[in-house]
């Protein structure tokens, strides 16, 4: 078996071990690296898994990965678009995954009305990074689907990560809505969106969750930063989710937790019934693993959410 090590995640695979096996839906599983993470996450209790692809191709991988073929569910498929069809259309899964298809043709399966899938008015991808060094798991938004949010879809991304969030956390988010100043400034436009936003959760528009913007990336998940700064806000120093204001920061933060503090992402993209695991091909099968992981926790508790 695989060993894959993590700091805060480590709780959450004791959960799910401890409860049903998520059934999970691969569309495209003609991928050995796909196949590898499917069969750890098999191993250590967590899925169910159900492959879509080519059958004699899907079956020569597997027993190329070495999987017990008693553990999965192979579907014959003549293409990628119905393999994407089938995995998201059969109401069978409790969590997505996205094999060897393109990302394209797997999100237009999951938002067809056929699936019946669509949850909210908008898809995003969220992260969670395991980050050595910092208390918490901490969740980053929308660094992987929307490229330039307008006011309507950063107001879906933050409703997103707030049912999101109480799902994962058990709780109300604390969520902080990242600029370059705390400040509200007419010369940075995003600065006045997230003011706006902020009261629309104070109010209670945007579901149970603490939501505080204008912050700077700092000040939200450092409590001295915050403390320098005269916050004493619930949310600053102790965000739980960070959301940018562009992919552009989405990815370049991202990318620097991954390369730079070594903590793998577990990115999951929500907005449809059930999570769905959409990993880069440059991902390592420790973050292709994480994000199967936080998306089984997520499933666990979507019932209730």
């Amino acid at each position: 078996m695989t060993d894959f090590s993590f700091h805060h995640l480590a709780p959450y695979m004791e959960t799910i071990k401890n409860a049903s096996p998520s059934v999970l839906a691969v569309a495209g599983a003609e991928d050995l690296e796909v196949l590898a993470t499917v069969k750890a996450a098999t191993e250590y209790g967590l899925v169910m898994p159900i492959l879509f692809g080519n059958g004699d191709e899907v079956e020569r991988l597997v027993a190329q990965a070495g999987m017990n073929n008693e553990d999965i569910q192979i579907e014959n498929t003549d293409n990628p678009s119905l393999a994407a069809a089938r995995a998201v259309g059969g109401g069978e899964a409790d969590v997505l995954m996205k094999g060897l298809v393109s990302s394209g043709a797997f999100l237009r399966a999951v938002l067809s009305d056929e699936a019946g899938l669509r949850e909210g008015s908008l898809l995003s991808h969220i992260g969670f990074f395991d980050i050595a060094t910092h208390s918490s798991l901490l969740g980053m938004t929308d660094g992987g689907i929307n490229i330039r949010p307008d006011f309507s879809q950063k107001i879906a991304i933050v409703k997103n990560a707030v049912k999101f969030g109480r799902r994962v956390l058990g709780r109300p988010p604390r969520i902080a809505l990242l600029a370059a100043v705390e400040n509200v400034q007419e010369s940075m436009p995003v600065t006045l969106e997230w003011a706006a936003i902020a009261k629309m959760a104070e109010r209670g528009q945007l579901g149970e969750a603490e939501v505080e913007g204008p912050l700077g990336l700092d000040n939200a998940i450092d409590p001295q930063a915050a403390k320098t700064k005269g916050l004493t806000s619930s949310v600053a120093g102790r965000a739980d989710i960070v959301v940018v204001p562009d992919i552009h920061a989405g990815n370049l933060m991202g990318k620097t937790l991954t390369f730079l503090a070594r903590a793998p992402m577990a990115g999951v993209v929500v907005g449809a019934r059930a999570p769905i695991v959409l990993n880069s091909r440059a991902d390592s099968a420790r973050a292709r693993f994480a994000s199967i992981v936080l998306a089984c926790a997520a499933a666990l508790t979507a019932g209730g959410a």
